[in-house]
């Protein structure tokens, strides 16, 4: 599907408005400023009042996480579907109130603030299940997207004032999850039934959990999460709205560049390609602290607000592919994705609610803490620059590495994810037929046995010929009639490295150009 050729339906953006109303809410401020401890000075008031949604909506994902196998998906609980968005939005203006009694005033927040973090948590589950079923190019537009519309929707509430703005931002959950009602189809509930299959099948062949194959990925989203919470410290909510606004038009507006430098070429949207965009906003907004002090405080802010836009991005995007590949069923991969999300959030606050009484003690507070945030920032994202896996690309490296453990025909894990590997942007040369773009049309088992096909021939050619895992993987692509500067991007290596490894991999087979390799794979299918 070419979207520009044919525009997205709303309802396929309904995360916007799931992503508008957390940022209005907890991040901006855009909708009023939430209820504090209105009697004596606390500190443990204080943490109850910060970490409280955050509690509420960690521990309703881990529920989700650890009773899926017992219980199923939020998604086949319709009237969980309903009850979510609705739970959430009669909820909010609860955590808004300011009653003169403390006491009161501390249990209508708790309320509020038990119901959305429940009700939200839900939403952002139901929504990952959905992005986990679409096509690979669908939601890579779709995502980002979608942070778009949400930063342009925070910026719409930010322009009202009151009860007006609180009820704009309680609009969100229930469009939300009205968009997420008319988009969810049986098709998708089917092959959402399909990916479960292949991660209980994965689950049993490799003898590992779940949470066994995520890597660095969560735990570099986590990392991140800390950074950009804890500059909350240097956030000044008596800003003016025009600051705000321009702030979330900043947002805005990287997002849409991010967004359309990753899905208007060969390249794809990876970690190490958005941590690379991400690092040296969230540098310059900490050197600013440094350098000019208070006066740095709106850069800083700017930095962060997009960095969380994002890094909800990638949580959203990483953790579906993470379901696609077989590695965990759609409802614990979007469930695990948002508990490091919002963990990073816990601790991020946690941090700075701890240091705000140094910071504004001691004479060097900000400088010492802006560089160590500068130290731990550029640590976490060197951990990515060498990742070179797009979030829903999938070569069989792997098992070129395991040969011993294939079987004659492949699991369900890799055919649904080899079914998602649509056709290349460039039509240099004639590619072997391969699934449609949309892996929904489940109505014949052709497409998934010609891939599957595809990946065990890639492989026995690959041992065979004593090909190495990198060249396997470029091989893989290769055979898909993938160009050298498609490769480049893909795997974020310099087009000479590519040549070459392309030209050691025609050597080793006996060929002398990508079209002689297709037939040479197509020949042995």
């Amino acid at each position: 599907m070419h979207h520009s050729d044919k525009l997205i339906p709303l309802r396929k953006i309904g995360w916007a408005f799931l992503l508008a109303w957390v940022f209005c809410v907890f991040y901006t401020g855009a909708a009023g400023n939430l209820s504090t401890n209105s009697g004596q000075p606390s500190i443990a008031l204080d943490f109850v009042f910060a970490l409280t949604p955050l509690l509420a909506s960690i521990l309703t994902l881990i529920a989700v996480v650890l009773l899926e196998p017992t219980l199923g998906a939020p998604t086949s609980h319709p009237k969980l579907v309903f009850a979510a968005p609705i739970l959430t939005a009669i909820s909010t203006p609860l955590i808004f109130l300011s009653l003169p009694n403390p006491t009161l005033n501390l249990v209508a927040f708790c309320i509020g603030a038990i119901l959305t973090g429940a009700g939200s948590a839900i939403l952002w589950v139901m929504w990952g299940e959905y992005y986990a079923v679409i096509p690979r190019e669908e939601s890579e537009f779709l995502a980002p997207l979608s942070s778009v519309s949400a930063a342009l929707l925070v910026l719409l509430v930010s322009a009202t004032n009151g009860w007006v703005a609180i009820a704009m931002a309680s609009l969100f959950p229930l469009l939300s999850g009205l968009c997420f009602y008319l988009s969810w189809t049986s098709a998708q509930a089917c092959e959402e039934q399909k990916l479960v299959l292949a991660a209980r099948e994965n689950e049993k062949a490799t003898q590992k959990g779940f949470f066994a194959g995520l890597n660095r990925a969560g735990f570099g989203i986590f990392g991140m999460f800390i950074i950009v919470s804890s500059a909350g410290i240097f956030d000044n909510r008596t800003e003016t709205p025009l600051i705000l606004q321009g702030t979330l038009l900043f947002s805005a507006a990287m997002m849409a560049i991010v967004a359309s430098l990753a899905i208007s070429g060969p390249r794809r949207i990876s970690l190490s390609f958005l941590y690379r965009w991400m690092c040296p906003v969230l540098v310059v907004g900490f050197a600013a602290v440094i350098l000019f002090g208070a006066d740095g405080y709106p850069l800083l802010n700017a930095a962060s607000l997009g960095g969380r836009f994002t890094f909800c991005l990638i949580a959203q995007i990483y953790f579906a592919s993470y379901a696609a590949s077989g590695k965990a069923t759609p409802a614990q991969a979007s469930g695990l994705g948002w508990i490091f999300v919002h963990a990073g959030d816990l601790v991020g606050c946690i941090i700075a609610l701890a240091i705000v009484p140094y910071i504004q003690t001691a004479p060097n507070g900000e400088l010492i803490l802006s560089t160590l945030s500068i130290v731990v920032l550029v640590c976490i994202t060197m951990l990515f620059m060498g990742d070179t896996t797009s979030f829903l690309h999938r070569t069989p490296t792997d098992t070129h590495l395991k040969p011993a453990n294939r079987s004659a025909s492949p699991n369900v894990s890799e055919t649904m994810q080899l079914a998602q590997d649509e056709a290349s942007r460039s039509q240099e040369v004639q590619v072997l037929p391969l699934p449609s773009e949309s892996y929904k049309q489940a109505d014949t088992d052709t497409p998934d046995a010609t891939s599957a096909s595809l990946d065990e021939i890639v492989l026995q050619l690959s041992r065979e010929h004593g090909l190495t895992p990198r060249e396997t993987e470029i091989f893989a692509l290769l055979s898909r009639g993938r160009s050298i500067p498609y490769i480049r991007d893909e795997l974020i290596i310099s087009r000479e490295t590519a040549a070459t490894h392309a030209k050691h991999i025609y050597a080793k087979l006996g060929v002398h150009s990508r079209q002689e390799l297709i037939n040479l794979v197509e020949n042995s299918l």
